[in-house]
């Protein structure tokens, strides 16, 4: 073997600089403005986090890196990703350009499927991490988890169980974050925790870049001026200065590697496409796919905290109840009335269910999925009280529900990012209150704090929001506050969406919604709420804001 093949075989970077090997565009690939990528190459620790921008060379390093392996380390690779359609969104695009435009690496490669990626007898599997069946009949001895925050959590923890015959297993995370201290922000706080350290040619004053100033003295963004800024003298920090950074571990004694790699750390974009993009994009974009960074909007989180605040116990009028119910083998539900959620709980007997709703004599939206029939018998029973709702997202800004007439009268169609948006915001501002003890709600708050808002982008670069659970916990009451939501609205006589207004029964105005000044559509209690308080119906300890 000559010297070259020797330092090719140990070096994922020699092989791809002796090779001259060129990205899917047909470009060069070089570490000149990616030398942050030079030691995350290179690291070959068991376990990697790395918390990223969009666009910052991750695709090109992995899919090579897993190549360089299963040639030369005669290891099993799968790279998993959020799509169901990994050939038509990563594979097509992304990896076969990559082999196509290389021959060096069309001359190793010994099976070529859309999927399956031979190299001597060693493989790499591409698959998508939204179905069981996907993460099955496979060992592997490397796993990559491209995109985690947005992949099912449940599949990825069966894909981890393929490394178990591995004697020297790797799993790598990488994703644009989402929500704080979910997904690979989550797994990156609890890391080394990289930052890429640049001097400052000025001042010799060394610090990672950020998007703002801080009691750290990070470098940032110079809002005004329009460069990149020392965090001590405030001077220009120059792209020949963020090419020469150097990795600084925060926490040295954690066994765990984890690298941030946003786009401020990229010597080719100009601090004056870092405002363009702040000033273009919703805040939730350019923290997740710019900065690299987890974001959550206040008021879309919902969580022990915003749920004690909404906390008023006392008892209320059961009147103009609607109960929410998450389909499954045990069925949680939540019983509210527009003056707030009074109780909620979960049984295995749908005739539990119908007792509710003849205790309360109450509007009831159950989850159609997975068991439809017994659901669709008691609709068919209470014609116009219980409704099965579909999660069906609303592609045509129509709005968040629409009630199905006709033949399909009884069923509900809700856009599932839209009403947790519209529930979420209403627990944030204490709109939805909770009339049980602090005490009594622990089980509720726990099934909250196990999902979590993120932004998607779509091939054709559009965002649009999305809830996720985190690792396959539950969230079943979470789901059945938004069906008691949506029955809330029916039994009030008022939908949610424009366009769906339902008339109130009797004759008299139908009541609509509210836009506000952000462009959420948040549906007004107020009136409801007078009405409820009314004559008899006056609660003893109402809070409304």
């Amino acid at each position: 073997m000559t010297d070259n093949a020797q330092l090719e075989a140990s070096s994922v970077l020699a092989w791809i600089t002796l090779n001259g090997f060129v990205n899917e565009y047909n470009k060069p690939i070089e570490f000149v403005n990616h030398r942050f990528m030079i030691d995350y190459m290179t690291d070959d620790a068991p376990t990697v986090i790395t918390r990223k921008a969009a666009q910052v060379g991750m695709t090109v390093a992995e899919t090579l890196r897993g190549i360089h392996e299963a040639v030369f380390e005669k290891r099993n690779i799968a790279h998993t990703l959020q799509t169901s359609d990994v050939i038509k969104g990563f594979v097509a695009p992304k990896v076969n350009p990559i082999i196509s435009y290389n021959p060096k690496i069309q001359e190793l490669m010994t099976v070529d499927s859309e999927s399956l990626k031979g190299f001597g007898g060693n493989f790499i599997y591409y698959r998508g991490a939204q179905a069981e069946s996907q993460a099955i009949n496979i060992t592997i001895d490397t796993l990559n988890i491209d995109e985690m925050d947005r992949s099912n959590q449940k599949i990825v923890e069966i894909y981890k169980s393929r490394l178990d015959a591995s004697t020297n297993p790797r799993i790598r995370y990488f994703s644009n974050p989402s929500a704080i201290g979910f997904g690979v922000d989550g797994l990156y706080q609890q890391s080394d925790q990289r930052h890429w350290f640049v001097k400052c040619r000025h001042c010799d004053h060394s610090s990672f870049i950020d998007w703002q100033p801080s009691d750290e003295l990070n470098h940032y963004v110079d809002v005004d001026k329009g460069i990149y800024a020392c965090g001590k003298c405030g001077k220009e920090i120059s792209d020949r200065d963020r090419i020469n950074g150097e990795w600084i571990t925060k926490y040295p004694d954690r066994k765990i590697h984890g690298y941030w790699i946003s786009q401020l750390m990229v010597p080719t974009i100009s601090a004056q496409q870092i405002l363009e993009k702040q000033m273009t994009s919703s805040t939730e974009y350019f923290y997740n796919f710019v900065l690299g960074k987890a974001y959550t909007p206040t008021d879309l989180i919902v969580n022990r905290e915003k749920i004690l605040r909404a906390c008023s116990p006392s008892e209320i009028p059961k009147v103009q109840v609607a109960i929410g119910v998450d389909n499954g083998v045990v069925k949680h539900w939540v019983a509210g009335t527009p003056q707030g959620i009074f109780d909620y709980g979960k049984t295995e007997s749908w005739e539990d269910i119908e007792r509710l709703l003849l205790m309360y004599n109450a509007t009831v939206v159950i989850d159609a999925n997975p068991y439809p029939n017994i659901p669709k018998q008691l609709v068919e029973k209470y014609k116009g009280r219980v409704f099965i709702n579909y999660y069906k997202r609303d592609t045509k800004n129509l709005g968040i529900v629409m009630w199905r007439e006709g033949k399909e009268y009884g069923v509900v169609s809700a856009d599932r990012t839209k009403i947790f948006d519209l529930v979420a915001n209403e627990i944030a501002d204490s709109r939805i209150l909770f009339r049980q003890t602090p005490h009594k709600l622990e089980d509720y708050i726990s099934h909250w704090g196990n999902i979590y808002r993120t932004v998607e982008v779509d091939a054709r670069g559009l965002e649009r929001g999305v809830w996720i659970v985190q690792e396959g916990k539950p969230d079943h009451w979470a789901h059945a506050t938004c069906y008691m939501r949506i029955a809330l609205s029916r039994q009030l006589g008022s939908s949610m969406g424009t366009g769906f207004v339902e008339p109130l029964t009797g004759g008299g105005k139908p009541k609509s919604d509210i836009i506000n000044s952000e462009g959420q559509l948040v549906m007004d209690l107020s009136e409801q709420v007078e009405e409820a308080l009314s004559g008899d119906n006056k609660g003893a300890d109402w809070k409304y804001q």
